[in-house]
């Protein structure tokens, strides 16, 4: 895959401290992800994974796990590369747009735990991508508290 563009870059890469790690597609309004990476800027316990090819991405992750007489090749895939600096307990909250779910077998890449969002139809003014936005972000704080008291054994 040497030249290849990724198929996933991190738009906030996790902290130490990473709870939840928010994966959204491409496919989310450039609006919609700009307004998420100004809200979790300096929030240490999120990170942001944005995938721009999800096919690829998730052929690549298919080839690796295929052969399992070369376990070295899953550890090589770009997904667990990715996933690889993420927590154990840390949830992937995976944002769609679309009907179909398109990242969700990214819990199973390393075991993490994960929760969906389903935005639906695609927002149409600033104020309602603005909402989407919120909702994205009140689940966010719902999964880091709930990794935080964990963490803390509370």
């Amino acid at each position: 895959m040497q030249g290849t563009p990724p198929s996933a870059t991190w738009l906030k890469p996790p902290s130490a401290d990473a709870a939840v790690v928010i994966v959204s597609s491409a496919t989310l309004p450039p609006y919609m992800n700009h307004q998420l990476h100004r809200a979790i800027d300096d929030w240490d316990q999120v990170a942001h994974l944005v995938v721009q090819q999800s096919g690829a991405f998730m052929q690549d992750w298919l080839q690796a796990g295929s052969n399992p007489d070369e376990p070295t090749l899953a550890a090589t895939c770009q997904a667990s590369q990715l996933l690889s600096c993420v927590a154990k307990g840390c949830f992937l909250l995976d944002v769609e747009v679309g009907p179909v779910p398109s990242l969700t077998w990214l819990g199973s890449v390393r075991g993490h735990p994960l929760r969906l969002v389903r935005l639906g139809k695609e927002a149409s003014s600033h104020a309602a991508m603005d909402q989407q936005v919120e909702e994205i972000l009140a689940l966010t704080r719902t999964l880091a508290k709930s990794v935080l008291q964990e963490r803390c054994g509370l």
